[in-house]
């Protein structure tokens, strides 16, 4: 896939400003590590990684699930840290392993992007700002909240995004834009709650993030949601997801149904 040039948002440079403005602030610099879990991406993984901006960032984290091609040596050479999964366990399990990272090596925010692109990490300071901030512990976005948007989407997952979204306010009582989003920032002290539990076999793939997002709501968190762009990646003139139809779209339901039916903690 041919590179491209992107117009800068005004938005992101604001959002940029904001949050180095915001860690000027504080006494100490947080430490902030990006995971970008990663299956068969080839050279989008280093395109991803060398988008991270450095200044903000102390670390990537790529992890490697079980990829069959030069994923995880792009992701070396462009400058990531990379995890080797050995097998590919799930989306969920390359999360956790990344977050694992970040709690045995002392970070403090933990940013999630997609391996493919899907989530442009130049817009990164949009989801660290409120956090550096004091003023939430996950930051989630959101491609329908004002200001954010999406490319090459496609038709079904646009609908499939918008009912899933409806369906999880529902179950979980609380009102979001966009709960598929895969493009969040996290405080790490947000997992000394020991009821977000991420450490279940039944998370490995698409139910961790879901799982995440709900029950830092329904357990009252500080949760918020920034306009984001998510842009989906081009093959051969088609945009496409990894994310097989009705198996996956199980997996990232499930979790809205087990928790919202109190089936599962």
């Amino acid at each position: 896939m041919a590179e491209r040039n992107l117009e800068v948002n005004p938005g992101v440079i604001a959002g940029v400003r904001e949050a180095r403005e915001a860690v000027a602030r504080t006494n100490e610099h947080p430490r902030v590590l990006c995971v970008a879990p990663a299956w068969n991406e080839g050279e989008r993984i280093a395109r991803v990684v060398r988008a991270v901006p450095r200044d903000l960032v102390e670390t990537i984290v790529v992890v490697d699930d079980g990829s069959t091609d030069d994923t995880a040596d792009h992701a070396e050479r462009a400058g990531a840290t990379v995890i080797r999964s050995g097998a590919n366990r799930g989306v969920g399990a390359a999360i956790r392993g990344g977050i694992d990272y970040a709690i045995e090596h002392g970070y403090d925010i933990v940013v999630v992007v997609s391996g493919g692109g899907k989530t442009p990490p130049e817009q990164i300071p949009r989801l660290l700002d409120p956090i550096i901030k004091g003023d939430v512990e996950l930051s989630q976005g959101s491609r329908y909240l004002e200001g954010g948007e999406y490319l090459r989407m496609p038709l079904r997952r646009r609908l499939g995004t918008r009912g899933y979204t409806i369906l999880f306010s529902f179950f979980c009582g609380h009102k979001v834009t966009d709960a598929s989003s895969g493009f969040r920032a996290i405080k790490v002290s947000l997992f000394d709650d020991k009821r977000i539990n991420l450490w279940q076999d039944w998370l490995d793939r698409y139910e961790l993030e879901p799982y995440l997002l709900f029950n830092a709501l329904r357990l009252n968190h500080k949760v918020i949601e920034v306009p984001v762009t998510i842009e989906y990646p081009e093959t051969d003139g088609i945009a496409y997801t990894k994310m097989r139809p009705i198996t996956d779209w199980w997996k990232i339901f499930r979790p809205v149904l087990f928790l919202g039916l109190r089936l599962k903690r």
